[in-house]
């Protein structure tokens, strides 16, 4: 079996890293339609929907954020609400936008400019351009001589996914381990089921789908 990687998988990523669609508390009644744009990820099948993600700036010590989109059909619309919680925190600690902090401002992290830049995934964007097909256990070229490497399968949150890991040569101090998803259930999720960033061998922060329901 393999996963054919479209463009909605890039944008799954692109939205982890830079913490969009994050916005706290917000409750919405909206038409089918209107859901593409809300995840910006593809049509939304119908049905109920339930997806939980774990963020995490640091190690495993680190605070610990919840993301929750609740989907529930309501007639000829849908009721969505968006939830981000952050047990025994303070407001001054918690972020929920995107802008420059990134993925990191998705777990209450601040930008600090005399930092590594974050590694640069658009080289991924060739495999989604090309309509490749990912294989476990495989060396995937890329622009700019960055690699995705796939490793086995495993299961995140009931979900089938092949584990990766990302390189670029420009960032030789990073790596990002990635579950990759097929395209109808990335197209569910704010985030990849899981998504870790490393700087230096240490976490910097950690993004793990811990609950997924759908059903119609």
């Amino acid at each position: 079996m393999a996963i054919r990687v479209d463009r909605r998988l890039i944008t799954v990523i692109i939205l982890g890293f830079l913490g969009l669609a994050l916005v706290s508390g917000t409750a919405l009644s909206q038409t089918a339609p209107q859901l593409t744009d809300f995840f910006g990820l593809g049509e939304y099948p119908g049905g109920t929907l339930k997806a939980v993600f774990k963020l995490q700036r640091g190690g495993e010590d680190a605070a610990v954020h919840y993301h929750t989109v609740e989907i529930v059909p309501n007639g000829d619309l849908y009721d969505v609400t968006e939830t981000i919680e952050s047990p025994g925190q303070s407001a001054e600690e918690i972020s929920t936008g995107g802008g420059r902090s990134g993925a990191a401002g998705a777990v209450g992290a601040k930008y600090d400019e005399e930092k590594a830049a974050t590694i640069d995934l658009s080289p991924l964007q060739t495999l989604a351009e090309r309509n490749v097909e990912i294989e476990p256990n495989q060396n995937y070229y890329l622009p700019d001589g960055a690699r995705l490497v796939t490793e086995g399968w495993d299961q995140i949150a009931g979900i089938d996914v092949i584990m990766a890991i990302f390189l670029h040569p420009s960032f030789p101090n990073q790596r990002v381990q990635v579950a990759l998803a097929d395209p109808d259930t990335n197209a569910l999720l704010a985030f990849p089921p899981l998504l870790i960033k490393e700087v230096d061998g240490e976490v910097q922060y950690r993004v793990e789908l811990i609950e997924f329901v759908h059903t119609y």
